[in-house]
């Protein structure tokens, strides 16, 4: 059996300024799709309560998913399509880019696996050149060509991402030779702990702390070039 080197991505904060999810639920409140205060306030404190003690993912996909319950999927992805494009890809950092070109240009298999919601993280991926299959975030439920506001399988969060990548692996026509990791997030322990080069990306201050301790490479990517420009102004 062959063997191939793996290069795999977390998406938000690691290669995205921001958080996509995030980002679409204040695109919900400009869409009217959820009440604005009620949506922010219960987001907010999710988003507190992830910073000391991890992400209550169930609770997290019934807020985000709620607004989609019975809506039709094509309404959705075209929604998608356009907030991906005015409000995402400007937000990608200028040094994305280029890291993902090395390991193109080495020859490696490229993931991209998000505990964002699937349905943002494929367009999302398609933007950065990642193949459809190498591309995860959490799984939500269609039925009969509508959302219903339910997640569909185990999120790809934290020990999730891990089996998401081995059942990937077992469709797989080589084996794992080298592999590395990207990520902000002590949240991604798991894989990082799984592969054989994790790199700390744009660390959050837990995860710092623990690629300091353990001699983990840390790097950081560069400002999304709009953002840079007006800095700069």
């Amino acid at each position: 059996m062959p063997r191939a080197n793996l290069a795999i991505f977390d998406l938000d904060h690691t290669l995205l300024e921001g958080d996509c999810s995030q980002l679409w639920g204040e695109h919900m409140q400009r869409l009217g799709w959820v009440e604005p205060v009620a949506f922010a306030q219960a987001h907010q404190a999710l988003m507190a309560d992830y910073q000391e003690r991890g992400l209550d993912m169930q609770a997290y996909l019934a807020l985000t998913l709620a607004p989609l319950q019975g809506r039709c999927v094509r309404e959705v992805q075209m929604e998608v399509g356009l907030f991906v494009q005015e409000h995402i890809v400007p937000r990608l950092y200028r040094d994305t880019w280029d890291l993902l070109a090395e390991h193109r240009m080495a020859g490696d298999q490229l993931l991209l696996i998000s505990a964002s919601e699937d349905f943002l993280v494929a367009p999302i991926g398609r933007a950065l050149g990642f193949s459809p299959s190498n591309t995860f975030g959490v799984p939500c439920e269609q039925r009969d060509g509508c959302f219903t506001g339910q997640g569909a399988g185990e999120p790809t969060y934290g020990v999730g991402k891990v089996h998401c990548l081995e059942r990937w692996l077992a469709q797989q026509p080589f084996s794992v030779a080298d592999s590395t990791f990207y990520s902000d997030s002590h949240n991604d322990l798991p894989l990082l702990e799984w592969v054989s080069q994790p790199v700390a990306t744009n660390p959050n201050p837990q995860l710092a702390a623990l690629a300091s301790a353990r001699h983990w490479p840390q790097r950081w990517l560069d400002q999304p070039l709009p953002r840079r420009r007006a800095a700069a102004e």
